[in-house]
């Protein structure tokens, strides 16, 4: 069974929503993810279901519900630093990407043959985070490159990218979405800065 791909930097060539800035190798990511195999995080589907009459989370349920999407496809996880991980990960990161602070950080997974539907992130605290000045958001890969493991980013198709590669995104709110058609699951690490 195959489950490893081959990098292609021809990808990273035609980015129109991200910026590609090289690798994230200070902290061994795969041990990490290891590490979090085991351990149930949070079911995003459960919160947002849970939401689903605010705004913002009611034009994302309806536009799910509209498009007759499978719900029983529809499911990832997150983990937090502080509670699920070590808040080092996320503090070295931001150094190494010269953010002034974090507005909050979060890993994803999504276990094979789920997805993330297209969606934007609602966040509540939005207009908080904007009086610190221009929100910065960042996705770094956890995982080796993997046959199935997708990630799009408005225009994007990220996938078969080296784990620690790290992409800004240009528009902190894109639609985006994630998809494992692989064998085993997908993480990736998000944050929001300034």
């Amino acid at each position: 069974m195959i489950t490893t791909s081959v990098f292609d930097k021809r990808l990273l060539t035609s980015l129109k929503s991200t910026i590609y800035l090289g690798y994230y190798y200070r902290h061994n990511l795969i041990n990490l993810t290891q590490e979090l195999i085991n351990n149930p995080g949070t079911d995003v589907m459960a919160g947002l279901t849970a939401h689903q009459d605010d705004p913002g989370y009611a034009d994302i349920n309806k536009m799910w519900k509209d498009a007759k999407f499978n719900t029983n496809s529809m499911q990832w996880i997150n983990y937090y630093p502080g509670k699920d991980f070590k808040q080092d990960l996320v503090n070295d990161v931001a150094n190494y990407l010269r953010l002034t602070g974090v507005h909050r950080a979060w890993i994803s997974r999504i276990d094979p043959g789920y997805m993330a539907p297209w969606h934007w992130d609602v966040d509540d605290n939005e207009q908080t985070y904007l009086e610190k000045g221009k929100i910065k958001r960042y996705s770094i890969t956890m995982c080796s490159p993997t046959m199935g493991h997708i990630f799009i980013i408005g225009d994007d198709y990220i996938y078969n990218v080296p784990e620690g590669s790290i992409f800004k995104w240009k528009n902190y709110k894109e639609w985006h979405t994630g998809i494992n058609a692989g064998m085993t699951p997908k993480f990736t690490l998000h944050i929001l800065g300034y």
